[in-house]
Order: structure tokens, then C-alpha cells, then sequence
């Protein structure tokens, strides 16, 4: 018997009867989405209503809380309540004992079956045979196991994120080689539908951290890696979070369960590697990827004094003065006092002395290790190429049978099919002509002449240092391939000095004294900067030489970028010629560029230099300093000349 029915047989008018299923279908424990039932606790408040019937009082006691607050309300406005077993007056101590049991009956029959149901699904699980939506990269076979996905070309993608990986070490670069590299990368859809419908698009941050995090790709069954969470807002249960859990509460891990990408233990190292990536890891000790920064020896360095990990500290404009703090002792016990720190820039250069010097009398063979990766990555590359235009050939062969196949007669689907047909060839023409623009771009196919320049740069380590184009990023990469952990210990005595112990990946040990410098020291141009710009002032301006030492990572005394007007204070200080003061530039007057000085013009035109320091305040003639108050070099071309001629009336000489 419908509820409408049973109050039409107690009595109530047809027209006095307002029926609410909206909400049917709708989850019940949440008032969230049910208007009706919000619509129902109005006009109960308002006593608008005589009685509310329903089939059951389970369809009100859902929700707990909503059911208590339905009959406080009803026993406010004296609203009946009524079911299918009889009526009730909240007011009476009886029947609201008899409702509130209902009630709970009813959640704990929920509960029950909640628990049934889970069980079940438990036990499947336990079994491996609980199916769920696979990742990218696998789908159920006709038997429901779970197989490598049939498509070479979403199997050759995954395998290359992964691969990318154990070179790269970030998610954030496994994505920027696919899109700098324009790859394209699957995704099949599991959802409403898409019943595994395979799309191409390009890689995004989320799912190659997701690919990371899966252990699927291992092989291993695993259910229970996360548990929803109620998001309760305004008294309401507005959201379900998802929370991660630990590896140790996973409910079930069934390893080798189907055919893997990796092995466990590198997803185990992809995980660790992907924590230490995360900025918060920096603050527990944790070594992290090389960063942007001048600390070369950041992730690598710890403490000789507590054994604590130590962590750059960056001051100065635009963080240019690094130095190395141990700090975490303040951070882990609570310990308000820094252990010690020390400046790094004379840290940096004895370690970088050290070890390029070792590379150098080792003689380390890394060139034929340089050769193979770049071969290897050539390879994988051009493979991930092949199997997109095999794809696009499939593709473009079956819209022609389509089409072939097509009754001339029947125009209506040919036109479809033929324009289907075109724009699928066009797909491999442009597809074809990526291939070819990539092909010479990135050089697949190594030259004779590359591979001897490779073997020449490999066996010239200091030159690969110091080059402009080497980021401090790389070098710290380069540092990293060799060093294990640097350990520095403060020394006192005699002198302050720093003792540093550097373990190589090989298990050998290596130690070396570095001064520390006092504070005149800190203000003091590094001797090393003197003579490189002696090497650099012959046939460069101030700013030229400025510029090359700042794309070098060099600063200044006081750790700042360098500007024209400093170099030119250290050539002054330390009496450097000036780039354009050669002897026989200055004898003649005349620079290899065909810049005047001031004397040579005047002789030249037959005039006073009080005439040319005229022109030149008056804008008649263009000129430079090199620095300030240094000889002023004029630029005069032979139509200058002529209308400087012109000026002062003199007859035209024949121009030298």
C-alpha cells in the first residue's frame, strides 16, 4: 500500500495529500541534495502538516541526526508520524521510544549489511580477484586477468616515462621531455561511457606523479591504499576525501600477480626518490634533487661535528652568497642554537679543485658510458616515433577500406567516409613531417664528427666545469654522479680552516683543508678572478668581460653579480690594462675598430681638441668611454668626416 493510500484510508482528503519522491534514489544519511526532505521539515515547522506517513520509518532514519531533529520537530507542532505498522504521537513517552528504536534498528540494519557487503569485497580482494579499473598500460584479458595493454605504442610510452625517470629523477622533467619532445602520451577511460577507449594527449605533472605512486606497474595486487574521509561543514557532510595510507596499512599485496614495467624495489626507490624531490623533505635532512642555487655541495654535505645533515642557506641579492648551516638539531630537538655554519664559496672552490683534479689523474673512461646513453636515448625516441606513424598508417588504411567498401551509390555515408579518409592522411603527412624535423633537430643518428667531439669533451672534464653554457644545476648533477656525502668539520687551530671528508660512490674516502676566510678576506677579490679577467681584458670592453664572468657563476668580494664600473675598479686597483690602452693603439690614436681618440681626430681634421670636446657635448660627433674618466674614443665614419670638413670650411682631403 502506497503512503497516500494509507491516508486517504485514515480519513485524510485526496486534495489535503502532497506526495514527496524527489528524493528517491538519493542517499539518505545527508540532508545534502534532498529538497523535499528539507521541503517536509519547512512546512512540519511552520504546522503546515498533520502527519507525516511513510512506508517505514527507515526511509526518515537514514541520517540519525536528520531523525531525532524530524521528531523534535513534530513534537513541537504536535505532527503525527505513520507507517505501514501503526501511528505515533511523538509527544508520548511510548511511542517515542518505539520511534527512536526504529530508528536505530534501521541504522544498524545499514550498518550490517554495509558490513556484509564489505566483507565480501574483502575477500574477493584477498583473492586477486576483485577487478577494478586498471591503469594506462594494462587491460583485462577475456579470461579477467590483467595482461600488458595489446597497443605497442601505449606499452612503449609507459616503459620510456620510466626510463626517463631513472635519468632524469623528477616528474616534473619526465613531463617537460615528453612535451619539449612533443609525445604524446595515453590515457584509456574507464568511466561513464568510455569502456577503455584509448586517447592520446600530452603529459601532464598529475599523471606522471600518478604513474610514480602506482605499484601496479610492479606486477603486485594491491587493494586498500586509500580510505574515504567525511568532510563535515555546517553541521552537514558536504565532501568524501580521499586519504592516502602508509604502505604497512595496505590491506592487500599479492606481488608478482601479473606482468610488470619495474621491478618492486624501483618503485620503493621511485617513491623515496619522489619524497626527496618534495620541497617539505628539505626541512627534515632529507637529500634532495640539485636545485637552482650557487651551494654546489647542497644534498650532499653533512655535519662532522653531530652527523646531522647540513642545508644551503642563500643571503645577498638575488641569493648570489651561499653558505652551509646545520640547523637541525633546532629543528628535531627543539634546540634554539644553530650547531655552526660556515661560508661556502671557499668550500666550493677547494672541493671543485679536488675533485676535478682527481678526474684528471684517474683518467676516468667515461666517454664510451656518454656514447652508449645517447645512443640508447636516440633509439628509444626514434622507436616511440615508429610505432606513432605505424599507428597513423593502421588509421589511415582502415578509413580507405571504410571507404572502399562504401556502394558508389550510397553518397551519404562516401562523403563521411572520404572526408574521414582525407583527414587521416593528413594526420600522417604532418605526422611524417614532424618525424623528419625531429630526425635532423635532435641528430638521432650520432656523426662520425660528433662522436670524436664527445670522446674529445669527455677526456677534458675541467673545460665541460667551466664552460659558460654548464649551469650550476648540471654541475651539481655532474658532483652528485661522483660524490656520496661530503662531510665538514670546523678547525680552529692553528688557523680557521675546515677540514672536508668526501666519500666517492666507489666506497674510496678523501680529505682536504680549506681556509675559511676572516673578514677581510670576505671584501677581498678571489686571486682566481683577478687572472681570468687579465685573460679576458685583451680585446674586450668592461661589460663583455662583466658578462662572461657572470655567466661563469662568478661574483664579486661582496657576492654580488659584476657590473662595468667594478671591473672597472679591479683593473684600476690591480693595473690592468684597459681593454683598448694597447701601446701601439695609443701611440697611433687610431683602435683596430676604427674608434678616434680625442688628439688624432684633431690632428686629423686640423682642429684644437677644445673643438672636438665642443662637437662632442654638442652631439655633432658620437663617443664612448670605456670607463669613466678614461680617454674618449670617437666614432667617425667617412661621411662624418666629410661634414666635419664641411664645417669648419676646409678643403676635402683625400681619406686614408
Amino acid at each position: 500500500m502506497h503512503a497516500s493510500d494509507r491516508a486517504s484510508a485514515l480519513g485524510w482528503d485526496t486534495s489535503l495529500i502532497k506526495v514527496l519522491d524527489g528524493d528517491l534514489g538519493k542517499s539518505g544519511q545527508t540532508m545534502a541534495g534532498r529538497e523535499d526532505f528539507h521541503q517536509l521539515m519547512a512546512a512540519v515547522g511552520l504546522g503546515e502538516v498533520g502527519a507525516v506517513f511513510a512506508l517505514e520509518a527507515s526511509r526518515f532514519s537514514r541520517s540519525m541526526a536528520d531523525w531525532h531533529k524530524l521528531l523534535d520537530i513534530c513534537a513541537l507542532t504536535d505532527t503525527l508520524i505513520i507507517d505501514h505498522d501503526g501511528i505515533y504521537d511523538p509527544n508520548d513517552f511510548n511511542d517515542r521510544v518505539i520511534l527512536g528504536f526504529k530508528g536505530t534498528w534501521s541504522h544498524t540494519e545499514l550498518h550490517g549489511m554495509r558490513l556484509r557487503l564489505q566483507g565480501a569485497k574483502l575477500n574477493k580482494a584477498k583473492k586477486g580477484e576483485l577487478r577494478c579499473s586498471p591503469p594506462t598500460g594494462y587491460v583485462y584479458d577475456p579470461q579477467g586477468k590483467l595482461v600488458l595493454d595489446p597497443d605497442e605504442g601505449v606499452v612503449a610510452a609507459i616503459q620510456l616515462a620510466f626510463e626517463k625517470f631513472r635519468i632524469l629523477g623528477t616528474a616534473f622533467g619526465v613531463m617537460r621531455y615528453f612535451c619539449v619532445n612533443k609525445i604524446p602520451f595515453p590515457r584509456r577511460r574507464w568511466g561513464s561511457g568510455h569502456i577503455g577507449t584509448l586517447h592520446w594527449g600530452p603529459a601532464n605533472l598529475s599523471r606522471i606523479t600518478a604513474l610514480l605512486h602506482n605499484p601496479t606497474y610492479t606486477g603486485t595486487y594491491v587493494y586498500g591504499r586509500r580510505r574515504s574521509l567525511n568532510v563535515i561543514e555546517d553541521g552537514q557532510v558536504k565532501k568524501v576525501k580521499i586519504q592516502l595510507l602508509p604502505q604497512q596499512e595496505w590491506k592487500v599485496v599479492i606481488h608478482n600477480a601479473h606482468s610488470a614495467y619495474i621491478s618492486w624495489d624501483e618503485y620503493l626507490s621511485n617513491r623515496e626518490q619522489l619524497r626527496q624531490n618534495s620541497p617539505n623533505s628539505i626541512s627534515d635532512g632529507s637529500p634532495s634533487r640539485p636545485r637552482v642555487g650557487f651551494a654546489l655541495l647542497q644534498g650532499l654535505v653533512i655535519c662532522g661535528k653531530c652527523g646531522r645533515r647540513m642545508s644551503p642557506r642563500y643571503h645577498g641579492t638575488g641569493g648570489c652568497r651561499a653558505a652551509y648551516e646545520c640547523n637541525q638539531a633546532r629543528k628535531q630537538d627543539g634546540n634554539m642554537g644553530v650547531c655552526w655554519s660556515v661560508a661556502g664559496a671557499a668550500i666550493d672552490v677547494a672541493f671543485v679543485a679536488h675533485v676535478l683534479e682527481a678526474l684528471t689523474s684517474e683518467q676516468l673512461d667515461i666517454s664510451l658510458a656518454v656514447l652508449a646513453e645517447l645512443e640508447n636515448q636516440a633509439a628509444v625516441t626514434d622507436k616511440t616515433w615508429q610505432l606513432r606513424l605505424e599507428r597513423a598508417r593502421y588509421e589511415a588504411d582502415r578509413a580507405f577500406r571504410q571507404y572502399d567498401a562504401t556502394e558508389p551509390e550510397n553518397r551519404l555515408v562516401a562523403r563521411t567516409l572520404e572526408r574521414r579518409w582525407n583527414e587521416k592522411l593528413q594526420h600522417l603527412a604532418e605526422l611524417e613531417e614532424a618525424y623528419s624535423l625531429a630526425h635532423q633537430v635532435q641528430r638521432l643518428e650520432l656523426t662520425q664528427l660528433q662522436r670524436q667531439q664527445i670522446l674529445q669533451l669527455a677526456s677534458d672534464i675541467p673545460t665541460l666545469w667551466h664552460a659558460p653554457t654548464t649551469t650550476n644545476q648540471e654541475r651539481k648533477e655532474i658532483l652528485g654522479l661522483l660524490v656520496k656525502q661530503v662531510a665538514l668539520t670546523p678547525i680552529d687551530a692553528p688557523k680557521r680552516s675546515t677540514r672536508i671528508q668526501i666519500l666517492w660512490h666507489t666506497g674510496a674516502t678523501s680529505e682536504l683543508i680549506a681556509t675559511r676566510p676572516t673578514n677581510a678576506d670576505k671584501f677581498r677579490t678571489p686571486t682566481e678572478v683577478i687572472q681570468l679577467i687579465e685573460e679576458l681584458a685583451i680585446g674586450r670592453t668592461d661589460t663583455e668581460i662583466a658578462n662572461e664572468l657572470n655567466l661563469r657563476g662568478l661574483v664579486n668580494a661582496n657576492g654580488r653579480a659584476f657590473t662595468k664600473k667594478g671591473i672597472a675598479w679591479i683593473r684600476w686597483k690591480y693595473g690592468i690594462d684597459k681593454p683598448l690602452s694597447d701601446p701601439n693603439v695609443a701611440k697611433v690614436g687610431v683602435s683596430s675598430e676604427g674608434y678616434y681618440s680625442t688628439s688624432a681626430l684633431a690632428e686629423k681634421l686640423g682642429v684644437g681638441i677644445h673643438t672636438i670636446h665642443y662637437w662632442r657635448e654638442k652631439g655633432i660627433i658620437q663617443a664612448f668611454q670605456e670607463t669613466p674618466k678614461s680617454p674618449w674614443w670617437h666614432i667617425v665614419t667617412p661621411e662624418v668626416l666629410e661634414a666635419l670638413r664641411v664645417k669648419i670650411h676646409r678643403v676635402p682631403v683625400k681619406s686614408e
